[in-house]
């Protein structure tokens, strides 16, 4: 595939694979196959040792086959994880999880269209923290006075 970063890593979670792609601004998880009641927890455990790295996490399940009531609680659970650790995240909605998300229409879930449009609104979120974080250190500068040097400077002159 041109143009998709390589695939880093893959774990095998019981009929589940979670692929793993880095990017500048956020960790990619895609995941293939199906999420059930045999394998929710496998896959949420994968999803959380990348979510330890504070870092944005874009959970890709535009390929996913399946996604039963037990996937989609872990999918809840995690959501509510991240929203208390104050940690972003984007997940990419697929057929199976619009299907089941219709089902609970107020589920909450940080749903986009695609992983394009989660890693522009990672960068954004980067871009507008470090505006954010740049005007408080500007208004903290000691400001020179110039008025003293000049003010000297004149009177040696004088």
């Amino acid at each position: 595939m041109c143009g998709q970063p390589r695939c880093r890593f893959s774990i095998d979670c019981a009929g589940a694979q979670l692929h793993v792609h880095t990017r500048r601004s956020a960790t990619v998880l895609g995941v293939h196959g199906e999420i059930d009641a045999f394998n929710a927890d496998l896959v949420g455990d994968g999803i959380r040792r990348y979510a330890r790295l504070k870092a944005p996490v874009v959970l890709d399940l535009s390929q996913l086959d399946l996604l039963s009531a037990a996937g989609f609680r872990m999918l809840l659970i995690l959501n509510e994880e991240h929203e208390r650790a104050g940690l972003h995240w984007s997940v990419v909605s697929g057929a199976r999880s619009r299907r089941v998300g219709a089902v609970f229409p107020k589920h909450g879930l940080p749903l986009v269209d695609s992983v394009s449009e989660a890693l522009h609104i990672v960068d954004d979120l980067v871009q507008t923290r470090r505006r954010w974080l740049a005007v408080p250190a500007r208004q903290h500068e000691p400001q020179r006075d110039n008025s003293s040097g000049r003010a000297a400077g004149r009177r040696a002159i004088a």
